[in-house]
């Protein structure tokens, strides 16, 4: 059995994540507007009606926006302290999964779906991984720092979509106010493009590691570039022996490639 995986958009104008089995259609954040999310559904044969749930990391706008339309056809899977938070910010949600121990893992189609806490400033953010039938990946951004339980939760997916958000220096010098700067900076914030070379390698590093391709994805438009955050990757990669890890990139404005992952 194998998976299909695509990043729809990803970055601070949008986030969404389309993952596909023989028979499950899942979403990951619906951050776009309503109509590019379905234009984009569009192309892989897929309505909202045809998808069978959209799961939700967290509750900020950039990945949420599209969901209360998306709720009229579309299940949707969500920790009850970010519902909670989403009821607050912008109302009423229809069609909520009711997931005893949301924690703990729950299946939606034939894929199981395991979340696991992150870094972030939101009410309750989570990343996720996803398996069936042996084919796994993970989708892990909005992170502050890196941590153990990100590691022990990533290194067994075959694919991983992670946060290469800012360059240090170009956020420093860069036209944010302070406090902004010190948002992101904090380890309730976003990973730098240093942060996410050192998980690349650590992974590389890793025998029982399976991860075999990085998507770096959440990529700043103002305090960073995709070469600048492909390259400072790479270039972690370069220095570990027989990496064989290979890196891709997630875009704001376009969907990736698309990838089989088995």
């Amino acid at each position: 059995m194998s998976l299909t995986f695509v990043s729809l958009a990803s970055g601070s104008k949008g986030n969404s994540t389309l993952i596909i089995s023989s028979s499950t259609a899942i979403l990951v954040d619906a951050g776009l507007a309503y109509t590019e999310l379905v234009r984009a559904l569009r192309e892989f044969g897929l309505t909202p009606s045809k998808l069978d749930g959209v799961v939700i990391t967290h509750e900020h706008s950039d990945h949420i926006r599209a969901v209360q339309k998306l709720c009229v056809d579309t299940k949707i899977y969500v920790h009850p302290l970010t519902a909670r938070a989403m009821h607050d910010r912008y109302g009423d949600f229809r069609n909520v999964a009711h997931v005893d121990d949301y924690e703990n893992g729950f299946t939606i189609g034939d894929i199981n779906v395991e979340p696991f806490r992150i870094p972030h400033d939101a009410a309750y953010p989570l990343a996720y991984s996803f398996e069936c039938g042996g084919a796994r990946c993970s989708v892990a951004t909005d992170i502050g720092v890196p941590t153990v339980g990100v590691m022990r939760n990533i290194k067994d997916s075959s694919l991983v979509l992670l946060e290469s958000n800012h360059d240090i220096d170009m956020l420093k010098n860069g036209s944010y106010p302070y406090i902004v700067k010190q948002r992101i900076l904090s380890n309730n914030g976003h990973l730098s493009n240093d942060a996410a070379a050192l998980i690349v390698s650590k992974l590389a590093h890793d025998e029982t590691s399976r991860v075999q391709k990085i998507v770096l994805g959440h990529i700043s438009e103002n305090n960073n570039t995709e070469e600048l955050a492909f390259d400072t990757v790479s270039n972690a990669l370069k220095n570990c022996e027989n990496a064989e890890m290979e890196l891709y990139l997630a875009h704001q404005h376009r969907r990736s490639e698309v990838f089989e992952i088995k």
